[in-house]
């Protein structure tokens, strides 16, 4: 007997040490809390589940990035230096060091989701490769928060109405869009854009629709031009390193489970971009806060003038950054894009 319950203690204590020592540590940074139902219903329960989900072993640390002392400008430099080893990329915050990210999503680009799909099944491997080259990490998945529309303090009918306006951007690469009809580009963190619109630090914002009303934009901006400038693609990237440790199998479950992930994501998000453009213009509303904001239609004349300046100042300076990191990269976009968009 006690030589049977020595057996019995030993070998619980080897399993023990076994799963202790077989843990595999993932540090993972996610979107800002300000994001709302996709950070808080779908992006923590997917971490929070995802051994569960892939039964490989993670100890999974799950930081929204504005929980952390940083700022989401530096996502690619944190993947290559090794803190983190997975992080929900913001592809604008993080486009002036890997113009791909701004490249699959160019001002004035993708006009609704059927286009954004297409895009992304062109220009995917691209955005993967440079990840993998320049900065030590695979593309996992990519998803979008939805058009990216205009939320103004004062009343704007053609986009001709934005000249001498200030206008926040996510990003750089939003501004020349903006110089072209004479606005004035700020570039201001997702987080302090309300204040900024509270104060009349800037007459207008872009975000998509559900952004804006969770992070209660409205309050002070209750003016709408749902105007898709840009579709707001996000993905996700995990490290190279944290990647070539897994086995092939565990790569492919992984895999798998964000392709299953980032296709739901896709789901719920338009759900929320239509639930949320009612709640923002006082209609049915079912997830966000109830405003009274004044939507005005875009004219056909506006979405084909987009589209001209995408073209004719938007690409050219994109194309001028990009040629300078990554030689040959226009000539790629034009190969795998220039059809698709119908260039």
């Amino acid at each position: 007997m006690k030589r049977l319950l020595l057996f019995v203690l030993m070998a619980t204590a080897f399993v023990y040490f076994w799963q202790a020592f077989n843990q595999i540590p993932l540090r993972v940074i996610g979107q800002p809390t300000s994001t709302g139902l996709l950070q808080r219903d779908k992006e923590a329960p997917f971490f929070a589940g995802l051994r569960a989900a892939t039964k490989i072993p993670f100890q999974v640390v799950y930081q929204p990035v504005d929980a952390l002392a940083i700022k989401d400008t530096f996502q690619l430099q944190m993947l290559k230096s090794g803190q983190f080893d997975l992080v929900s990329l913001r592809f604008i915050q993080n486009a002036e060091l890997e113009p791909s990210l701004a490249g699959i999503d160019l001002v004035g680009m993708i006009p609704d989701y059927s286009m954004a799909q297409q895009v992304i099944a062109a220009y995917a491997g691209t955005v993967d490769r440079n990840l993998q080259e320049k900065f030590n990490a695979k593309l996992l998945g990519i998803w979008s928060f939805g058009p990216q529309e205009f939320f103004c303090s004062k009343p704007i009918q053609r986009l001709a109405d934005i000249k001498g306006l200030k206008i926040r951007v996510g990003g750089p690469a939003m501004s020349p869009f903006v110089l072209a009809f004479g606005g004035v580009p700020a570039v201001i963190p997702f987080e302090d854009t309300k204040s900024a619109l509270a104060i009349g630090l800037v007459d207008c914002a872009i975000t998509s629709a559900a952004s804006a009303n969770t992070a209660g934009w409205l309050e002070h901006a209750n003016h709408s031009f749902p105007l898709a400038v840009q579709f707001g693609l996000n993905g996700y990237a995990i490290s190279l390193s944290k990647w070539n440790a897994l086995s092939s199998r565990d790569q492919s479950i992984l895999a798998d489970t964000f392709a299953a992930y980032t296709t739901e994501l896709w789901r719920f998000t338009q759900e929320l971009q239509a639930d949320a453009t009612s709640c923002n213009t006082g209609g049915e509303c079912k997830n966000g806060n109830r405003f009274q904001a004044k939507a005005v239609t875009p004219v056909p004349q506006d979405v084909a003038l987009m589209r001209d300046i995408m073209m004719r100042t938007v690409f050219p300076q994109w194309a001028e950054k990009c040629e300078k990191l990554s030689p040959g990269c226009v000539r790629e976009w034009k190969e795998k894009l220039a059809a698709v968009v119908g260039q």
